[in-house]
């Protein structure tokens, strides 16, 4: 995540996955005797209804949309792809594909048993094997891209907390010189810990409160920007203050970089600052804050896609208007209503 809360979340989206895969491990999991493929996608949804923490919670359900995705791919079951790129796509798994025509009956082989017992083993197990090594691998992936985004003495502005964007700056540090200006929150004030651990792999770094952004846009090159959710119209959701410095950005044209793992796309659609907020104390924000416990503060800043210039994931590089193409490549339309 980009940002910490008073109240820390109980699963990440990798520990999700591993709960999953104790429960399936240990027998936890209530499911029939002789369960299907389906039986096994309805169990994952289930728990991922449980394991979310409130409708604000995006992390949990789409790392479980991606694994039934996978999931449906590793079964040749309901693909998106055609048959052709279906069999390049197991090939690379690593798979041997046995189909039938029964969709419940569809088996993966792997040289250990077949049948529907073995659809744990050979399906649902190595899905999730598959899920959890590209969330280890995510930025390794994204931070490819590091030295072909730069030149030498740009000056980049960051803003809050995002370890991906911090391995990003590391990576580009090897072949590029570059100055960074990280911006401080007015409620998280983890800008000093940015700016801080950046520093300490001999950067150069400033640390500037919020409020200094105005005057600061003229002498930036590129803004590079972790998120919280990526939403299916290209826009996304991230820490308040986010807007209010993409939209400056844009009147300087300053290019905004969002960095980000494909597990936080997220399909859904927001329409102004309230779709998917809540107004709540600054202290529910940031438990240390010294602005007034009357005064209201929201849980996230609404950035729409126009705002935006380029997004780099783990599974390439996508302009706003292009980063539909995958949300169908990493999700089931099917599965968007977990």
């Amino acid at each position: 995540m980009s940002t910490l809360k008073a109240q820390p979340r109980l699963y990440s989206s990798r520990e999700s996955i591993l709960t999953l895969k104790a429960h399936l491990s240990g027998k936890q999991a209530k499911i029939p005797k002789n369960p299907t493929m389906e039986d096994y996608i309805t169990y994952i949804k289930k728990l991922s209804n449980r394991l979310k923490q409130g409708p604000l919670d995006f992390w949990i359900p789409n790392v479980f949309r991606r694994l039934i995705q996978v999931i449906r791919l590793m079964s040749s079951e309901d693909g998106f792809f055609p048959i052709k790129d279906k069999e390049k796509n197991f090939k690379e798994l690593g798979l041997t594909i046995l189909r039938k025509s029964i969709r419940s009956k569809t088996t993966v082989e792997t040289g250990s048993e077949t049948g529907s017992n073995a659809i744990q083993q050979d399906v649902i197990l190595p899905s999730i094997e598959q899920v959890l090594e590209e969330l280890e691998a995510h930025s390794d992936d994204i931070n490819t891209f590091a030295s072909t985004h730069f030149f030498t003495n740009e000056v980049l502005l960051v803003y809050e907390y995002s370890t991906t964007v911090l391995n990003f700056l590391l990576s580009a540090k090897k072949t590029r010189n570059f100055e960074i200006i990280v911006l401080e929150s007015e409620t998280e004030n983890l800008g000093k810990q940015f700016a801080t651990d950046l520093g300490k792999h001999n950067l150069n770094v400033t640390l500037t409160p919020f409020t200094n952004a105005y005057a600061i846009m003229q002498r930036v090159n590129k803004t590079l920007l972790g998120v919280d959710a990526i939403l299916k119209n290209g826009g996304l959701l991230m820490h308040p203050g986010t807007y209010a410095i993409c939209v400056l950005a844009k009147q300087f044209a300053v290019p905004v970089i969002v960095l980000s793992g494909a597990h936080k796309l997220t399909p859904k659609y927001a329409f102004d600052q309230t779709t998917f907020n809540q107004l709540v104390s600054p202290l529910k924000i940031n438990p240390n804050s010294t602005i007034d416990q009357m005064s209201i503060g929201i849980t996230f800043d609404y950035v729409p896609p126009e705002y935006i210039s380029l997004y780099i994931t783990n599974q390439g590089q996508y302009t706003p208007q292009s980063i539909y193409q995958l949300f169908s490549d990493f999700y089931n339309v099917k599965d968007e209503d977990i």
